[in-house]
């Protein structure tokens, strides 16, 4: 069996080393504080605990193992408690690489497999040389196809297999095609309508200073309308209406701003280089300007299709694409999980997706009307919870008596109401179900029948008063368990259960087509 790259133990022990030193001295600072030990306790525990944590970092490197061998990915590890895992290649949906800055500086890739049985990696090598983490992923694509084949019967299943390296010599000579490239123009503007609001409060979360810094943000703001900068519940005593709208409307100001920014600069560390090849029957992707990540998606394997646009992209025409394999949805270090495809041109989305997963025009059809009314009254009892919420603060903190500025929120009521219905619906294709919801975020899944695993209809207490229920598709992707499933929302009573029956019937009639198709091509050779 092999071991991971030897630089990887230098970066290992040297990692546990520090961490064992650090804790070592602290841990020998409270000794000595505590029970009146001699000062130079504290520095003489951290070199015994760098030696104590270097050490056992170095006999966890020697006693981690692997290899693929018998179409199974075998890895054993652990130091006190022995572990040995045999995972199958067929159960093996995604290998992912990627590389942190130290991995890149000392040539070194972190290989992820992903499997089907969940959004968790089922093994991940820490790290070996970029030609072996290549070796593995065409190892297992190759392994991938050959099932195929197999399956069809276009490969003898009693033919002697090929070794390894001739297997990864055949995965290595397919033809590698590249379909999407970001360029600075497409990378910016991609940052700038994918902004995330909670970006700078994740980032200040994460920053050392990030409290301090919000603090010297206040005291400015208080500066600027003419309060003491100083933090205490008095400084807004003596607040006016006036300058608390003010302070409120410049904080947002300044949240929004920061938001635009921090946004950007993340989605461009993300995104930067980003990159899209077809390989054979997978999709490929390369991308990253910090940490640089590479995955494979194997098109066999894909279980939904999904094209997502906010409002900024539907005004200049602009989607995402996002593809989701069995219990898998491209890589768990991405933010947004299977992006194929971050930004482009409607259309070229369209067309990239229906070389995935054959589909045509889609006609969705709507909620019926009387669903409009339903969300109008829960858009009503939101505005008149923030109307009481807004009462309730006027009347006991600011009293201004201009609380009824609110009532205005039920002048939006029928608009918001109007545009969630618009925006919601389904298809029924040849090949596919296509589902439709989301106003600011539109999201359309589009599943092929014979990924559809349940089908099942659901009716809430206010849907069943007004005939409705909602009709929900699950396939074995990640989205599917995280509630991402293909739904559609609100459709007539009769005719949920209508759609149900069709999707049953669909299913097994598109698994009996290829079915057949499969002993047509046996029967042909």
């Amino acid at each position: 069996m092999r071991r991971l790259h030897p630089r990887s133990a230098v970066l290992r022990v040297g990692r546990a080393a520090v961490q064992g030193a650090v804790f070592g001295f602290f841990v020998g600072t409270a000794l000595a504080g505590s029970l009146g030990l001699p000062a130079w306790v504290g520095p003489a525990l951290a070199p015994l605990g760098a030696t104590v944590t270097g050490g056992f970092a170095l006999v966890r490197y020697y006693r981690f193992r692997y290899e693929i061998v018998d179409e199974t990915l075998a890895v054993e590890s652990g130091v006190l408690a022995r572990q040995s895992r045999e995972i199958p290649l067929g159960r093996i949906q995604n290998v992912d690489l990627r590389q942190g800055v130290l991995n890149r500086l000392l040539g070194l890739t972190i290989v992820d497999f992903e499997t089907a049985g969940g959004s968790t990696t089922e093994a991940s090598l820490d790290a070996v040389a970029p030609e072996e983490a290549d070796r593995l992923r065409r190892l297992v694509q190759q392994f991938d196809r050959e099932s195929r084949d197999r399956a069809a019967g276009t490969v003898d299943s009693s033919a002697d297999e090929t070794d390894s390296e001739a297997s990864s010599e055949s995965a290595a000579d397919d033809e590698v095609t590249d379909l999407f490239a970001f360029s600075w123009r497409d990378l910016l503007t991609y940052a700038v309508v994918s902004v995330r609001p909670a970006a700078p409060v994740l980032t200040l979360a994460g920053l050392p200073l990030g409290g301090d810094l919000v603090a010297a943000i206040v005291r400015f703001n208080l500066t600027l309308v003419g309060a003491e900068p100083a933090l205490t519940p008095s400084v807004l005593e003596p607040f006016g209406p006036p300058r608390l709208v003010a302070l409120a409307l410049l904080t947002l100001v300044e949240f929004l701003l920061a938001a635009l920014v921090v946004s950007v600069v993340l989605t461009v560390v993300e995104y930067y280089d980003f990159r899209l090849f077809r390989e054979g029957d997978d999709l490929r992707y390369q991308r990253g300007l910090v940490r640089r990540y590479s995955g494979t998606i194997p098109l066999s394997k894909v279980q939904t299709v999904t094209v997502k646009e906010n409002v900024l992209m539907r005004r200049f025409g602009l989607a995402t694409l996002v593809v989701e394999t069995a219990g898998y949805g491209g890589g768990t270090q991405q933010s947004e999980q299977g992006v194929a495809v971050p930004m482009a041109p409607r259309e070229e989305v369209y067309e990239l997706a229906r070389d995935i997963e054959p589909f045509g025009t889609f006609e969705f059809e709507r909620p019926p009307t009387r669903a409009r009314r339903r969300y109008a009254f829960r858009f009503a009892v939101v505005a008149a919870v923030l109307n009481g919420v807004g009462y309730a603060v006027d009347t006991f903190l600011l009293e201004s008596g201009d609380w009824w500025v609110l009532l205005g929120l039920f002048v939006l009521v029928p608009l918001a109401a109007h545009l969630r219905w618009r925006h919601r619906g389904f298809a029924l294709d040849d090949d596919v179900l296509a589902t439709r919801a989301g106003f600011w975020s539109q999201t359309t899944r589009i599943v092929p029948y014979y990924r559809v695993q349940t089908v099942f209809v659901g009716r809430s207490p206010f849907q069943r008063r007004r005939d409705l229920a909602t009709v929900t598709a699950d396939t074995a992707s990640t989205a599917s368990v995280l509630g991402g499933s293909a739904t559609a929302y609100d459709v007539d009573e009769e005719t949920a259960t209508d759609l149900r029956t069709e999707l049953r019937k669909r299913l097994y009639t598109d698994l009996l087509a290829r079915k057949r198709a499969r002993r047509m091509d046996e029967s042909g050779r």
